[in-house]
């Protein structure tokens, strides 16, 4: 792995990227992504009761046809302390073992970046999005915490992982390196997974319109960071 890693903020999901690949190639999986998630959150304004995971994957099943699906619900042992990114990693990313190693690494070095990246910034606003809001400053209320990780095997393959959990916790700056412990967590966290590929079929005829609908929303919701070998990370805007 020595190689720079290019890592897309999509709204609310970490996208990672092969590193010989351009990340300009994989236009239709972020604009796929940035439209589901954005149709999930519409939604879940309007009805805060739905699940916000089922919204998404009903647009994203569109068009991307998933070959493996998995539902996970893990908890946090007293006396121990857990990050997100521990949630995440997992070998649903393709059985590959490289894939596996690919997205540690990566993880790892997400947690370690300054939290003053505006990369960061927006990944944070997007996983407590809709969390309570009007209560932040009452610290018994629980807030509901969602994050997507995807592996791009190639542009009309990918595999992904959500965790989803409640907690009193408001996040730090860094959300990936922060720690919570069991007293930190209402109920279990859900960890969903799923391999999809893109069926150009289905796709084809409505690329134009979706590259439509989210033209206006790329700048401020898709950030390009490549993870360089210190561990520094370069920052660039929307890949376009």
């Amino acid at each position: 792995m020595n190689c720079k890693y290019s890592v897309l903020i999509v709204a609310g999901a970490v996208v990672l990227i092969p590193p010989a690949d351009k990340p300009e190639r994989y236009q239709d999986l972020i604009n796929s992504l940035l439209l589901a998630q954005l149709a999930a959150n519409k939604k879940l304004e309007k009805d805060p009761g739905i699940g916000w995971y089922d919204v998404y994957m009903e647009f994203l099943d569109k068009y991307w046809l998933r070959h493996f699906r998995a539902r996970l619900d893990l908890s946090v042992a007293q006396g121990n302390s857990v990050s997100v990114a521990d949630w995440v990693v997992a070998p649903e990313f393709g059985g590959a073992v490289e894939q596996c190693g690919v997205a540690n690494a990566v993880m790892r070095r997400l947690a370690a970046l300054s939290a003053s990246e505006p990369a960061l910034e927006l990944l944070r606003g997007y996983m407590q999005k809709g969390a309570s809001d009007a209560s932040t400053d009452q610290s018994d209320v629980s807030r509901i915490i969602r994050l997507l990780v995807v592996v791009a095997h190639s542009p009309m393959s990918m595999s992904s992982v959500y965790i989803e959990f409640a907690t009193v916790r408001t996040l730090a700056d860094n959300p990936l390196a922060e720690l919570f412990q069991a007293e930190d967590i209402r109920g279990s966290v859900c960890r969903r997974s799923a391999s999809a590929n893109l069926s150009e079929t289905l796709y084809g005829p409505v690329r134009a319109a979706i590259a439509l609908k989210v033209q206006d929303r790329l700048e401020a919701n898709v950030a390009l960071l490549r993870l360089n070998e210190d561990g520094s990370a370069e920052e660039n805007g929307a890949a376009d």
